[in-house]
């Protein structure tokens, strides 16, 4: 009994120390309540700084993207200017070549025109074969002009028209003396107009009726990088590979190694 009554003096000074129960329960709830309001503000914080570490990190990937393509746009503009000024001089030089090599022989020597007169007329006649019938006459100077004609339209871009253009030449002149070289713009203007296959087509034509044409080295040569572009890398790598067995020394010999080695 003593314990007791000395428990109940007691409980009023206890609550007065620590307030009551339901009063120190709501106290504890408010301090949980301001923690947890605390964390959050922190994760918030947390979380914008992360964010924006990441759109500061994507925009400088932007701008180096930028960048980056800025430079691929300005190689591949470069590229594009030399190879067109690679193929003008090619035409222009293909043009040259042309024109002398229509230009009339030269006058023979005095004493080789004296000793021509003094044979007799039958010795200078060849009899034509049995059977056969005489060639028909080719005007050079009209085939030339055709041929520059068509060839001023590949040199213009004009690829299409061009390959009309050298269409026509051929039909008209279809074993004359520039049929190898139309046949080789003709591949070329399909090149121009992305048309690889069409541009194999022609090349393998040139080096089928035309094997030792002065054109044949640079035909193999663009042959193989119409191939590439088809994604026949093997065939690719053989045409080069003939290329080099076949026209070691040539100019387009320099060029297939070159691309042979990016093959490999």
């Amino acid at each position: 009994m003593t314990m007791r009554r000395l428990l109940l003096f007691a409980l009023p000074g206890v609550l007065a120390v620590f307030g009551s129960p339901a009063l120190w329960a709501s106290d504890q709830a408010q301090q949980v309540r301001a923690i947890e309001e605390r964390l959050a503000r922190l994760e918030a914080r947390t979380q914008s700084q992360a964010l924006l570490n990441l759109l500061n990190q994507v925009e400088a990937l932007k701008d180096e993207i930028a960048r980056l393509r800025g430079s691929v746009e300005e190689q591949s503009f470069r590229i594009e200017a030399a190879d067109q000024r690679a193929r003008e001089i090619y035409i222009d030089l293909d043009a040259r070549i042309n024109e002398l090599a229509s230009r009339p022989a030269a006058s023979p020597l005095p004493a080789q025109t004296e000793a021509i007169r003094l044979q007799p007329a039958q010795a200078l006649q060849t009899p034509p074969a049995a059977g056969s019938s005489p060639p028909p006459l080719v005007d050079a100077e009209a085939e030339r002009r055709a041929y520059n004609a068509a060839l001023n339209l590949v040199r213009s871009a004009r690829y299409s028209e061009g390959l009309g253009a050298f269409q026509v030449f051929l039909r008209q002149y279809p074993r004359g003396a520039l049929a190898a070289n139309a046949m080789y713009w003709m591949a070329f203007s399909h090149v121009g107009l992305s048309d690889f296959e069409g541009a194999a087509q022609g090349y393998r034509r040139l080096l089928a009726e035309y094997p030792n044409s002065d054109k044949a080295p640079d035909a193999m040569l663009s042959l193989a990088r119409a191939l590439v572009q088809m994604r026949d890398t093997e065939g690719a790598r053989a045409t080069l590979d003939e290329l080099l067995a076949r026209h070691p020394q040539s100019k387009a010999a320099e060029g297939g190694r070159k691309l042979l080695a990016t093959l490999r």
